[in-house]
Parts: C-alpha cells; sequence; structure tokens
C-alpha cells in the first residue's frame, strides 16, 4: 500500500474540542452517567457552522452534519497549518462519513404518545387525533435531512471535494470501514487525499430505548454496560509524498487497516485470534500498544483482552472509552483522535486500534504516530 499519513484531526464530544483532549485525557476521570451535547451547546455550534455555510444549505444542515462540518474545519486547519494544500489537489479529495442518521420524527411521535397524561390507555384513533400536532414539523426539505448522504453533501460542498466517497453504514465498526476504504483509494492513486467523519449518538431516546431492552446499559453503582455519549470526529489522509512535497506534517502513519464482516452481536476470544490470525500474522507476538475497542461489556472486554494477550505477546492496552463514553459510529475516530493526543501512547512504536460493529463484523487498524502528541488549534474553543 502506497505510504498514507494523517495530517489532521478534529473532535467534538459534549463540549469537549479538540484543544482539550489531551487534558481530558490527563485528568483521567471515568464517565459513570450517559452524556449528549447540551442544548446551549449545539446551538451555538450549528450558528457557528450556519455562518459559514450557502444560505441554500442551511435549511437542511442536521446536527450530525453541524457536528461532522466541526470537526472536519478542526482537522483541515490542522493538516494546513504548515502548508496550505492546494485547491486543484483538495478537488481531488474523496469524501467518507459514518454518521448515525436524523430520527428526529419517529421520536417525537414517541413523546407524543408516551409522554402524554392520557385518561386512559391511548388507542390509534387518539393517537390519530393528536398526529396534526406533528404535521408542523414535516417539511417537504426534510426528506433531505434524512438521507445518509446528508453530512457527506454538506462536507463535500463546503471543503471543495469532489473526488468521490461515500456515506458507510457499518454501525460502531464504521470508523474503521471508512479509514479502510479511503486508504486504498488513495493507495491507488484514485484519490489525492480524503476527509473522514464520522458523528453517533447512543445517547439519543431511540437508542437508549433500544439498548435498554437487551440490558446492554451500565446502571448506577454497576461497572458493566455501556456509558452512552454522543459526538463526532474527523481525520485528513493524504499520501506521504505529497505532504512531504508541500511541507506538511505526518501525525500518524498508517501501515494496515483490515475488516472482517461476521453476523455475531459481540465477538469473542476466538472471533479475535480468528481475525488477527488472517489479517495480522506476521505481527504476531510483536507487543503493540494495543487501543481496545472495550465498549462498556465486561465479558467482550474480557475475551478481546485475552486474544490480545494470547496473540500479540505482552502488550500495553489503552481503553479510552473510560473516558468518553459510547457514541456508537464515531467511536473509532475518536479512539484516534485520542491515540494521536495521548503523550503516554509512543512515538515510532506500533500502534492496533481494534473495532467491533454489532452483527457487521470486526477490524483494526495497525498505525506508528510520528508525533507526541497532536498540535493545538489555534481556535476559539469554548469548554463546556
Amino acid at each position: 500500500m502506497e505510504d498514507i499519513a494523517v495530517t489532521g484531526a478534529g473532535l467534538l464530544l459534549g463540549g469537549l474540542r479538540t484543544s482539550h483532549v489531551r487534558a481530558h485525557i490527563a485528568a483521567n476521570q471515568e464517565k459513570t452517567e450517559k452524556s449528549a451535547i447540551s442544548e446551549e451547546f449545539l446551538h451555538s455550534y450549528q450558528k457557528e457552522v450556519a455562518r459559514k455555510i450557502a444560505r441554500e444549505d442551511r435549511s437542511i444542515l442536521t446536527n450530525a452534519a453541524a457536528q461532522c462540518l466541526i470537526t472536519a474545519m478542526d482537522a483541515f486547519d490542522m493538516a494546513e497549518a504548515a502548508t496550505s494544500i492546494a485547491p486543484d489537489v483538495r478537488e481531488a479529495f474523496g469524501v467518507f462519513t459514518s454518521a448515525e442518521r436524523d430520527r428526529e420524527f419517529p421520536v417525537d411521535l414517541w413523546r407524543l404518545v408516551h409522554h402524554q397524561e392520557w385518561d386512559e390507555p391511548p388507542t390509534v384513533e387518539t393517537v390519530i387525533a393528536r398526529y396534526g400536532e406533528l404535521r408542523e414539523r414535516i417539511h417537504p426539505l426534510g426528506l433531505f435531512k434524512k438521507l445518509p448522504t446528508n453530512p457527506l453533501y454538506h462536507l463535500s460542498k463546503y471543503f471543495q471535494c469532489r473526488g468521490g466517497g461515500y456515506p458507510v453504514q457499518r454501525m460502531s465498526l464504521g470508523g474503521l470501514c471508512i479509514l479502510e476504504e479511503a486508504s486504498a483509494k488513495i493507495g491507488n492513486r484514485s484519490m489525492a487525499g480524503a476527509i473522514l467523519s464520522a458523528y453517533g449518538n447512543m445517547a439519543s431516546l431511540d437508542n437508549i430505548l433500544a439498548f435498554e431492552k437487551m440490558g446492554l446499559i451500565r446502571n448506577k453503582g454497576s461497572q458493566d454496560g455501556i456509558v452512552p455519549a454522543a459526538g463526532s470526529a474527523s481525520v485528513v489522509l493524504e499520501p506521504v509524498d505529497q505532504i512531504e512535497a508541500r511541507g506538511g506534517t505526518c501525525l500518524a502513519k498508517i501501515q494496515r487497516v483490515r475488516t472482517s464482516y461476521n453476523g455475531l452481536m459481540h465477538a469473542g476470544e476466538r472471533e479475535w485470534l480468528r481475525f488477527y490470525d488472517s489479517h495480522f500474522s506476521d505481527v504476531a507476538g510483536t507487543e503493540p500498544v494495543v487501543i481496545l475497542y472495550d465498549n462498556g461489556n465486561l465479558a467482550a472486554g474480557e475475551q478481546e483482552r485475552s486474544a490480545i494477550e494470547r496473540f500479540f505477546g505482552r502488550t500495553t492496552q489503552v481503553s479510552y472509552k473510560k473516558l468518553t463514553g459510547y457514541t456508537g459510529q464515531a467511536n473509532n475516530l475518536i479512539d484516534l483522535v485520542f491515540a494521536l493526543a495521548d503523550p503516554a501512547v509512543p512515538a515510532g512504536r506500533p500502534i492496533l486500534l481494534n473495532g467491533i460493529g454489532s452483527s457487521a463484523g470486526m477490524g483494526a487498524m495497525m498505525f506508528e504516530k510520528c508525533i507526541s502528541s497532536l498540535p493545538v488549534p489555534s481556535t476559539g474553543e469554548a469548554e463546556e
């Protein structure tokens, strides 16, 4: 594969922005309760983005697209800190997204039915009678908000990246899938580079209801289960020779990205060992630093750790979801941004980043950092 590197990274996780990640890691405060971006911060971020995009695009700007745009802006600012990417080169950049889709209307309907004080259990007829309250929320342009291409459209238009790409829906494996896709495209020179962006919201009402029903959300006082969170992360990828030619900075060099489909809800030790043997047999026993998937499910986390120790030997293992919570589709890119920002993850040493998607498969990326920590962007960011 052509030498490919990360040149920029951005993150938005609640009120946490890219420049705060290193301090957040140093504070080492485990997240124990679900968190989502506050309405105040969400409104301020959407206003920040709305001022920068075309007027005709504001009416179809979703929460997911706004957060992807903010993190992509940070990533491009970082990538172009030393020298800018030429317009004709940027035009040949691809765009890949893994973003949770806008599902506001079903949420409104659920609230209408369940959060009303009914004299008796509602019938279909009584719900339909109240249905008119929702009609004002429906607008013809609302269709464009629900398309899986919505964040990709905004990213492509704002950054003038027209080299191709597509949205990927592979659950919480999506970040590694788009890293694999983009690396392949850049590697065969069909793209000059790529912007990758992911958004996930496990703190949304529908996700909370579903995961509570499955018994997968952590209860107060327990150490088992996911801690729901919402956020976005973006990275810029470029071929190394192009970075060197323009005088840019490599943050990390990608050595290998592999994903593999399986239909299991959770991967056990056997599945991990089979995956590693198929795609990483040449690095068995090499003791890399491992960024764990470890989403909070204790049994699955133990299986992942056991497989790592059996296959790679005595490794240094890091779990960032203890600090971030679990966002779902954005988790792989968030883990990558945290690893790049973490001074305790050394430069020049092989790093393996794991990922799983329920009924979607598993994956891993091998890379090496070129810097000890991310440079702090010179943007006026506010932390919640």
